[in-house]
């Protein structure tokens, strides 16, 4: 894209990632809303782009006078995006994603890499002194005391390659674990993808187990697990993988 603007990134997203329908329809959950979701979307989107996530920055980006040129005709506060993020279905995002890097695999944007891979990994976002919901997590000072909450999340990315594109994630509470939550993430998003997406899937040591690696095994995933032996951690965990 030559000298891009919003406008021109809005048309890209539309027409060559074909995600018309998702900012038509993200899966908004809202009762009579007032501001379209297209709209809303499309700001934290470009937000994305800008390095201008949180929703203080996104309001002030939408209160200038020139929003017209972002490709918004109308501003909102950072309350009407929270309010718009805690309905939100994740279901049309999760599409959208694979269909993203689905259509990035057509369109050769892996032809570079010999190898295509799968990652999958825990992470940590937000933080909270007091727990808000059942997926908040606690986390503790060297004297084991609660000093505040958090959520826990697996993502699955596209690795061996130039780009780095997350795909989706999958949160896990405190009477969950990122082990069951990472097969749960296999389990929905390999069929997707389709199960010759990929070469190989990269995770921690603690992954190479059984059960996990059956699961890899029913997504036809060789697995490269990290931080073990080379021989047990590589060449045993593929061959366990793809029996």
């Amino acid at each position: 894209m030559n000298t891009p603007t919003p406008h021109r990134l809005l048309r890209f997203v539309t027409r060559g990632l074909r995600l018309r329908r998702y900012l038509e329809a993200p899966g908004d959950g809202r009762e009579s809303p007032q501001i379209p979701a297209r709209a809303m979307l499309w700001v934290i989107l470009l937000g994305q782009v800008l390095r201008e996530s949180s929703f203080h920055a996104l309001e002030s980006l939408v209160a200038c006078a020139r929003r017209g040129s972002l490709g918004v005709s109308r501003r909102f506060g950072d309350d009407a995006l929270a309010y718009f993020t805690e309905r939100l279905d994740p279901s049309p995002t999760r599409q959208a994603a694979v269909q993203v890097v689905r259509q990035a695999k057509r369109n050769k944007a892996f032809q570079n890499s010999a190898f295509l891979g799968l990652a999958l990994d825990g992470t940590t976002v937000g933080r909270c002194r007091e727990k808000q919901c059942s997926l908040c997590r606690p986390f503790r000072n060297a004297a084991k005391q609660i000093v505040g909450y958090r959520h826990h999340l697996v993502m699955l990315s596209v690795v061996g390659t130039g780009l780095s594109l997350p795909i989706d994630v999958e949160p896990y509470g405190p009477s969950d674990s990122e082990y069951a939550a990472g097969q749960r993430l296999l389990r929905r998003v390999i069929p997707q993808l389709g199960t010759r997406f990929a070469n190989y899937l990269v995770v921690d040591g603690e992954y190479a187990t059984a059960p996990f690696l059956h699961v890899a095994g029913e997504c036809d995933l060789p697995v490269v697990a990290r931080g073990v032996g080379v021989f047990t951690g590589v060449v045993w965990t593929v061959a366990c993988a793809t029996e």
